[in-house]
């Protein structure tokens, strides 16, 4: 299977006071810092992953300027006023027709684990294996709580892009045929919506770092 990640940075960061993509996180040995962006490329190669297409739209010019410097494609949502989901339409639109399945993945959602890709990747690939079961959304769970990145197959795009945005991806989602993953990561419910997360993010991706042999 080839598996593609839509990685989602077309927000206006207005309460962040900086570009969310950009903004620095202590992630690297010997205190070095990479962007929430950066971690999400090392993230995804490090899962053997390498498949990436960032969405741009507020602040394009600055974002696609970083995922470019990151070897990244970009596609643009023309509209990112209409909210996440546009931005997750325009991932699909863009990304390479041969993908067999999408993570959807926020780049305010820095911190997941490469152990947790590899777990939704698998048991997509465990799923392919049987040819009587049908297709499902893998949804990644922490200790009861949904969180990110979701895992969807390609056999889905037509029936999410088809969707209304109101209801948002989380709606979406939930018309389809799903399956919860549980996970020991927190971090797949941890996201930096206010200064405050982004705080609390900051320290655990300190903790992180500290985690890695120098």
């Amino acid at each position: 299977m080839k598996f593609c990640a839509i990685l989602l940075a077309a927000g206006r960061s207005s309460r962040m006071g900086g570009i969310k993509a950009l903004l620095p996180l202590p992630l690297l040995a010997g205190g070095g810092a990479c962007s929430a962006l950066e971690a999400l490329a090392r993230l995804y190669r490090a899962a053997g992953l390498p498949d990436m297409l960032v969405v741009s739209g507020f602040h394009a010019d600055t974002v696609e300027e970083a995922a470019r410097a990151l070897s990244l494609a970009a596609a643009r949502n023309a509209h990112p006023e209409q909210g996440m989901f546009s931005s997750v339409c325009a991932g699909l639109r863009a990304a390479p027709p041969d993908c067999d399945a999408f993570f959807i993945h926020p780049v305010d959602i820095p911190l997941v684990r490469p152990q947790t890709l590899r777990l939704l990747a698998d048991a997509a690939l465990e799923a392919s294996r049987s040819p009587g079961n049908p297709p499902v959304a893998l949804i990644p769970r922490h200790n009861g709580e949904e969180g990110h990145p979701p895992l969807l197959p390609a056999v889905f795009k037509k029936t999410v892009l088809a969707c209304k945005a109101e209801g948002g991806l989380r709606a979406a989602l939930a018309a389809l045929p799903r399956r919860l993953v549980d996970t020991a990561d927190s971090c797949v419910l941890e996201d930096m919506d206010s200064p405050r997360d982004y705080a609390r993010l900051q320290r655990l991706a300190l903790r992180r770092a500290g985690e890695r042999p120098a």
